[in-house]
């Protein structure tokens, strides 16, 4: 080695380079290179020796004949953050899950008799393919009467499951798979079907009421769609679950996105949806992560591993915030976001904060960004309605002055127009015109059609200030049903009841036709939230038993309506729902709006049990401890009202039910969750008061009911007690009084179904006794 070094020095390249030692250098040099390519064979040969041997005469080869070494191709390494942002990024599945609980079925679906069905609307987004979906049934069964029992379950009126139940008792569940195909109405109609024959003969008694089936309410849905399919704005609210769930900014609201915030909330309460409010957390809040599952590929990147296998968890830096706000099942994620200039800000910094800290992977997050966070890259102005992503699921972001507006747009009567994503109210109604009728058709998802064997139930539920659209109460029903005739001889029954009272029945003549049937609406029976029921009943088999029992339809007609006009205007619940039917005032303290999370829901369950339109309604905010002066109708929210008469009255936690002392009702403290609730009047006002009694404000969990009496206490379940203060006892129901002659004649108009008939047998008597005398007189005259 010393010697071929000193062959290649600089200083004696001239004088010692010669063609002897030029061949010398190349044989050193071949035999490295030959060894280094025997290499590894050598090494995974037992003996390293022949392999060394047998390359000798190739190292005497010429140079230019020997292989050429090629190095493998350069693999950079795989960054896992880039890998996993580009995995998320691919992947735009939205999953839904939710029970019959979730939509309101808070008790289990009864089915009993020989057979019963029952159709259960089931919401997904209009028009977009889903994909796994199925329904987990929830139920059980009894059979103490003994026979055939059978259930069938079907998916848009197809059986797809069906099973023979055997046993005195048992469970009744089953899992069913949805076709993935979409459905243009909005809804999958889940439908129950049970039968029960109970004797071998034919013409057996089949009463028994021992065999029933019973659907719970944990009775699950659940399916997958793709986000990038939700292309209108009507798309994405037609796709809310059962609860809807409301973005707002964090810290104190300002007064116009307190008034958008809680209009929106009223929306979706009166479309059925749960109201969940949600607030942009800030650094140092606590964050509820109980059901939030980190996917695989997020688990090993900061900031997503700090919420892997906790429950709660205190942010830190903008970039977890910004972390929650687009991972899939987010706490954040909601439906509808009232996207004032705080909440974009603050969700536009929080998404550059974590796009900082993901370093090299930074450019891929902007497209992920951009699929499963528009939001914080958009600017919404204050009367736009836009379509956009937030956790990866569509959000409708409402700009912050556009809450009465967009309220009225999301009304049944526009929803359907809004094939766009992105729309500028500028004025917007309830309708071209303002109809004295209301169609049972508009009140919600029904199919008009039955197959009735022994009884069968049409029935719709409706929002009072929604279905009438704050115009006035109905007045009268008018009810057009069809029915085909059937194997007995005995004519068909339909009844009609509103909130259970009966409101009118007739016998049909059932011959395919239409028939008609009106009745009078009293204010009694209404609410502010109501359940119409149309039954039908038919006897199962003809004379004699010659004929098998058939189920044969039956209809209720697309012109079946509501007239409108009708009025309550007494001093008690009815009546203040009566004068709030075409808008009334929202009166808050000023510390709501520092508490919206809290306090958005008590005011929007409070402003349903009132029955006050959202979209016609006005908002002001009190000082604390400052008096309102009542004027028109009004809800009133912890405010104290001057102008009225109170009936009860709050001391901390005491509760005082009586204005005479001599007479009091009720005289209690250390009251907690409760608010007390009352109607009140004055000279020129009328309203609600909503007090809360304690030091911790009350906010219900499920809706509020008020129809009875003027004084009612409110707990997290909803109403514990309803009474009248004002003279009546307590937990009757007192027909309003009616104030005027327009009114005496209203009255009269409805109830003339009572007087009509008798007060038209009279004048036909009136008249035939005045022709007698006439022709009494003539004769004398004669």
């Amino acid at each position: 080695m010393r010697h071929l070094a000193s062959s290649i020095a600089p200083g004696r390249a001239a004088r010692g380079f010669t063609p002897r030692r030029f061949s010398t250098l190349a044989a050193a040099l071949v035999l490295p290179v030959s060894l280094l390519s025997a290499w590894p064979a050598a090494a995974q040969s037992r003996n390293p020796a022949p392999p060394v041997v047998a390359q000798a005469p190739v190292a005497q080869a010429p140079v230019a004949q020997q292989p050429a070494y090629v190095a493998p191709a350069y693999v950079p390494p795989v960054d896992p953050i880039l890998s996993a942002i580009q995995e998320r990024a691919a992947d735009t599945r939205v999953t839904r899950s939710f029970t019959l609980g979730d939509l309101g079925i808070e008790g289990p679906v009864v089915l009993q008799g020989m057979d019963a069905r029952r159709d259960i609307y089931l919401p997904v987004p209009a028009g977009v393919p889903l994909e796994n979906a199925s329904i987990a049934v929830d139920g059980e069964y009894l059979r103490g009467d003994g026979g055939r029992t059978t259930m069938v379950l079907s998916v848009d009126s197809t059986p797809v499951f069906s099973r023979r139940l055997e046993g005195d008792n048992g469970s009744a569940s089953a899992t069913i798979s949805v076709d993935n195909r979409p459905r243009e109405t909005g809804f999958v109609r889940f439908g129950t079907a049970w039968s029960s024959v109970i004797g071998e003969a034919l013409c057996a008694d089949e009463r028994g009421i021992g065999n029933v089936l019973k659907l719970r309410p944990s009775t699950r849905f659940t399916y997958s769609y793709d986000a990038g399919q939700v292309r209108s704005l009507a798309t994405a609210w037609s796709g809310m679950p059962g609860s809807g769930a409301l973005l707002v900014a964090g810290g104190t609201l300002s007064k116009d996105t307190y008034d958008t915030a809680w209009r929106l909330g009223l929306a979706l309460e009166t479309a059925g949806k749960r109201l969940v409010v949600k607030t942009l957390p800030s650094i140092g809040d606590e964050v509820d992560l109980t059901n939030v599952d980190v996917p695989a590929s997020l688990r090993a990147v900061a900031p997503f591993s700090s919420f892997v296998g906790v429950k709660s968890y205190r942010i830190r830096d903008a970039s977890e915030i910004g972390a929650l706000l687009v991972m899939p099942g987010s706490p954040l994620g909601a439906d509808v976001a009232v996207a004032d200039v705080s909440l974009l800000s603050g969700i536009r910094g929080a998404l550059d904060a974590l796009g900082a800290r993901l370093g090299t992977a930074s450019g891929a997050f902007m497209e992920w960004r951009a699929k499963a966070a528009s939001l914080g890259s958009s600017s919404i102005a204050p009367d736009e309605v836009s379509l956009q992503f937030l956790a990866g699921r569509p959000i409708i972001a409402v700009g912050g002055a556009a809450g009465g507006k967009a309220t009225q747009l999301f009304d049944s009567f526009w929803r359907t127009s809004l094939a766009s994503g992105t729309v500028t109210i500028r004025a917007v109604d309830v309708g071209p015109e303002k109809p004295s009728s209301v169609p049972l058709s508009s009140l919600g998802p029904t199919d008009g059609n039955l197959d009735v064997l022994a009884r069968g139930d049409w029935v719709v539920t409706f929002d009072l200030a929604a279905a009438t659209g704050g115009r006035s109460l109905p007045s009268r029903l008018n009810l057009d049903v069809a029915a085909a005739p059937g194997a007995s001889s005995s004519e068909p029954v339909v009844a009609v009841f509103l909130n259970d009272v009966l409101l009118a029945a007739k016998r049909l003549d059932a011959t395919g036709h239409p028939e008609h049937v009106t009745a009078a609406v009293p204010p009694y029976a209404l609410a502010a939230r109501n359940v119409l029921r149309v039954t039908f009943q038919r006897q199962p088999v003809s004379d004699r038993c010659r004929e098998t029992p058939q189920a044969f339809p039956v209809s209720v007609l697309p012109t079946s309506h509501f007239e409108l006009g009708g009025a309550a205007p007494g001093g008690d619940f009815l009546g203040v729902i009566s004068a709030m039917a075409s808008g009334g005032k929202l009166l808050v303290p000023d510390s709501y709006l520092a508490t919206a999370k809290a306090s958005l829901p008590r005011v929007v369950r409070a402003a349903a049990a009132a029955g006050m339109p959202a979209g016609t309604s006005t908002f002001e905010v009190s000082s604390v401890g400052t008096p309102f002066r009542a004027t028109g109708g009004f809800l009133a929210l912890d405010v104290p009202v001057q102008g009225v008469a109170v009936k009860a009255k709050v001391d901390g936690d005491r509760l005082i039910v009586g204005a005479d002392e001599k007479a009091r009702m009720l005289d209690i403290t250390g009251l907690k969750n409760v608010a007390l609730v009352q109607a009140v009047r004055g000279d020129d006002a009328r309203g609600i008061l909503w007090q809360s009694i304690g030091p911790v404000a009350m906010t219900p969990a499920k809706a509020v009911r008020l129809s009875k009496g003027d004084v009612a206490l409110v707990g997290v379940d909803g109403t514990l007690t309803e009474l009248a203060a004002s003279g009546a006892a307590p937990g009757t129901v007192r027909v309003a009084d009616t104030d005027g002659p327009a009114g005496t004649l209203q009255r009269l108009w409805q109830n003339s179904s009572d007087w009509g008939l008798p007060l038209g047998i009279g004048a036909a008597a009136l008249f035939f006794l005045l022709l007698i005398r006439a022709s009494q007189v003539r004769r004398r005259g004669n």
